[in-house]
């Protein structure tokens, strides 16, 4: 099934990923063989993102929601491959890392406070052709 899902078009394995949806709770849900496959459950995940979209405005958008999350859920939960052996470089003796003195660092308390306040004049926004009531004449 994993192989004939991954040769089908987007549209067509969207087909196939909301009648697996639809399908429920059933024992045959595809989604542990789709799961083993990084790609295709890649595909899958994207296209469950999608019909959750596309519901989201349906009568049965709860049960959908419902559906959706239990086949996420299957996907995340899939036994995972066994991780590649990692290899190893034989070791190395250790040589002493030479030791720097950091010199010390004074931070300055506080600013100098300052000896005059600054004073933001007040804005006044006239329509064209009115005149400030406070000017002087």
């Amino acid at each position: 099934m994993v192989e004939h899902w991954l040769g089908l078009a987007h549209t067509d394995l969207t087909e196939h990923v909301r009648r697996a949806v639809r399908g429920g709770s059933a024992a045959t849900a595809p989604w542990s063989e789709v799961a083993a496959h990084p790609v295709l459950a890649a595909r899958v995940r994207g296209i469950l993102s999608v019909i959750q979209s596309q519901m989201a405005d349906h009568r049965d958008h709860a049960m959908w929601t419902l559906w959706i999350n239990a086949a996420r859920r299957a996907l995340n939960t899939a036994p995972p491959q066994a991780p590649a052996p990692v290899k190893t470089r034989p070791a190395r003796p250790a040589a002493p890392a030479p030791v720097e003195e950091i010199p010390e660092i004074t931070l300055a308390t506080a600013p100098p406070p300052r000896s005059q306040r600054h004073v933001v004049p007040p804005v006044t926004f006239l329509a064209a052709g009115q005149i400030p009531a406070s000017s002087t004449e």
